[in-house]
Formats: C-alpha cells, structure tokens, sequence
C-alpha cells in the first residue's frame, strides 16, 4: 500500500477531550470510547494520548480490544460495552477488564469463573448491568428485576459497579423517545434499589445525550464521535468546537496527457471533454476510498434525493461524483473508483509524480493496513503499520521525555 497513508493529529484529539470536559457537571467524568481501533484513528496511540492527559476511562466493544489496550500500558478503567463468551472471561478477568452484564444465564457461569481458583485469577470481576430501555439491541428488561437480584445475590465473585443504558434516538434530536428511554431507566434503577442492588456508577450519556441533556451525565459520559472530530449531526455545531485529527493522503504515482474523448476505467463511463491530464493514485475501494453505509432515507427529501441520483446514472449522469484535493485544489474522481488504482483528471494544472493528494476516506471504513503516522506539535511521534491485520510494526519516538 505505498503511496497512501493516515496522518493523525494528537493535538487535535486533546483540543476535542478538552471541550468534551469543560461542559461535564460536577462529579462526572468523560470515559473516551476507543471501540473499532478509535473509530480507525489507533486505539493504542488514541488511548495512551488521552491517558496522558488524565482520562481515566475507556470503553471498547470487544474484550480483545480491551486486552490490546493492557498490553500496551493502559491502565485505567476499561468497560467492554458488548456481550462477552465463557472463553475470553479468563483472560479478561485477568486483565482487569469490566464486563457488561446484559442476560441472565452469564451470571452465574462468570461467577463460577472467578470462584475457580486453580486459575489464579482475581477472585472478584466488576461489572456494569446493561438496561434495556429502547435500543431494541441488549440488556435486562422490566420483567427481569426481581430474578436479576436473585441471581446477583448467589453471585458473590461479581462485584457490580455500574448500571447503563444507550439511547437509540437522541442524535436526531427526538426528545420525546429519548425522555422516555431516560424514564424508564430510572424506573429500573429504582427498583434494583430497592431489590438491593446499588451500583456505584451510572452511565447514560453518548456523545449527542452528552450535548442535549447535561442533567443527565450522572457519573460517566461515554464519548467517541466528539473526541475524533465528528459532530453527531449537524444542530450540533453550535453546541461545542471540535478539530478534525485525520487526513488521508495519496500519492500520484502515473501523470499522462491525453486528448479529448479518451475513455477512463471499467465500462468506459467517463470521457474526457478536453485535453487534459489524467493522473493515477495508489488507492481504491479495498482501502474503502468511496465506499459509504447504507442509510435510510430519512424522509420524502432523502428519498427523492435517492431516486433522482440513481435514475441520472441510468442516463450516464453521475451525480455526487468523488473529490479529492491536489494543489489545494478539487479534481474529480475519472470514472469508477476501481479496487486498488483511481484515476482522477487534474485538467493542465502543474503536478507532479509523487505530489501529495488529500482523499475523503472515510474513518470506520479504511483497511487497517494503511499506515497511520501520529503527529503532535506540528512532529511526527510514532507510525503503525499493520499487515494482514495483525501489528506488524510499532515504532514510537521520544515524546516529551517519554520512549
């Protein structure tokens, strides 16, 4: 994959956490979601700049997230958010990981785990319950209270900590199912109460709850879409200034003049109108260079603007085609994004083999193996290169006295 890379903004991460916790209430504490390697930023270098500048909490998806995260020297608290299996519950519980409670039968099993003591692990796991207030997705429902403290009180290895729920609706802002979601869960967290389970934490906020309803941070704040510079839609962008950590570079790596008509990539559905110059970057739709999840359309506009965009390419009319910047300058994707090359056309403006092109990749969606550069203070600090997902390589240089 040479010729394309990732440079990420350390500084720009730290400005991001910054204005995440100037706007916490008293008593609440940011815990930074570096699930997905940070949303494809590095959750290594992502999570050990923010530890440095005292976060002190981290969540993940996955208990082989969380143990990467250890294995490189993260040492505070990380909750794994999504359900967990009887075989990584050794090596997480060794690791010090906090799980996520969310169905019954885990219970007892993961008390069983800790209570072995042929295998030397910690004789006590903190754990979050997870409750189902609307997400549709898990955690324990109304139903399941009373038989949840039953088996909590026969499960003396679990130490619950924490209590959560996730709001399905409060990036678009709809405040009536949000509220709901809200009320239902203090109405579950009462009557665990009362059943006698009273976890030390609780945790509702994502980024967009974070924004919209501070009276509701309680004792965490689960941020990740504001700490990489992403706004979670735009009423947002009044709320708080976030600066963006990523750019996506390529190289040309072919430069050409051709004539008017010439024909470019597969099916031949982009022709030139000009003499101009076509040029040929080393990235494509397997680096995930134009590819995009599928949304619902989110009303008649959305839907129309779908339709319209499709019955135009049906006439050879390609609508929304990709940009990239060269020069400081927008050049146009020439025809298809193939899977490893893309041809764009510069027109007769001065380039070179080797110049440097910004392209709009998306985060979750780039492959792993472009290599990403870390910079701070305008230097670069480290690289990491992963080949055949799996970390190949990671070289950090000094960094304010630190190796």
């Amino acid at each position: 994959m040479a010729g394309t890379w990732i440079e990420v903004d350390l500084d720009a991460i730290i400005g991001n956490y910054h204005e995440v916790i100037k706007r916490l209430r008293p008593g609440a504490r940011c815990m930074a979601v570096v699930k997905a390697d940070a949303y494809g930023l590095g959750a290594i270098e992502v999570a050990r700049a923010l530890e440095r500048d005292g976060c002190e909490a981290f969540a993940v998806t996955r208990v082989e997230e969380g143990l990467i995260l250890r294995e490189h020297g993260i040492k505070g608290l990380i909750l794994v958010l999504g359900p967990t299996s009887q075989e990584e519950w050794p090596g997480a519980i060794a690791a010090q990981l906090q799980l996520t409670l969310s169905e019954l039968s885990s219970i007892a099993e993961l008390n069983e785990v800790c209570a072995e003591k042929e295998q030397h692990l910690p004789q006590q796991v903190q754990v979050h319950l997870k409750l189902e207030t609307g997400m549709g997705r898990t955690g324990f429902q109304f139903s399941e209270m009373e038989v949840l403290a039953v088996a909590l009180a026969k499960a003396p290895h679990l130490q619950v900590v924490g209590v959560y729920t996730h709001f399905a609706r409060a990036a678009q802002r709809d405040r009536n199912y949000t509220s709901g979601q809200y009320e239902r869960f203090t109405t579950l967290t009462a009557q665990l109460e009362e059943l006698g389970i009273r976890p030390t934490w609780k945790h509702v906020c994502n980024s967009a709850a974070f924004l919209d309803y501070p009276e509701w941070h309680h004792d965490f704040v689960r941020i990740g879409t504001l700490l990489i510079g992403h706004y979670p839609g735009p009423g947002f962008r009044e709320k708080l200034t976030l600066s963006d950590p990523w750019v996506a570079k390529s190289q040309i790596v072919h430069l050409r003049e051709v004539p008017k008509g010439t024909n470019v990539g597969y099916q031949s559905i982009y022709r030139t109108k000009a003499i101009t110059q076509l040029a040929v970057l080393p990235v494509g739709y397997a680096d995930g260079f134009g590819l995009a999840p599928h949304f619902m359309p989110q009303g008649w506009i959305d839907f129309l603007k779908i339709v319209f965009k499709n019955l135009a390419a049906l006439f050879g009319i390609y609508l929304g085609q990709e940009q990239v910047e060269l020069n400081g300058r927008r050049v146009r994707v020439a025809g298809k994004i193939g899977m490893q090359l893309t041809v764009i056309e510069v027109g007769m403006q001065e380039c070179a083999l080797g110049d440097e092109v910004r392209i709009p990749l998306r985060r979750t969606g780039a492959n792993p193996r472009i290599p990403r550069q870390y910079k701070q203070a305008g230097q670069m600090v480290s690289e990491r290169i992963m080949k055949e997902g799996v970390l190949a390589a990671y070289t950090e240089c000094s960094l304010q006295g630190e190796t």
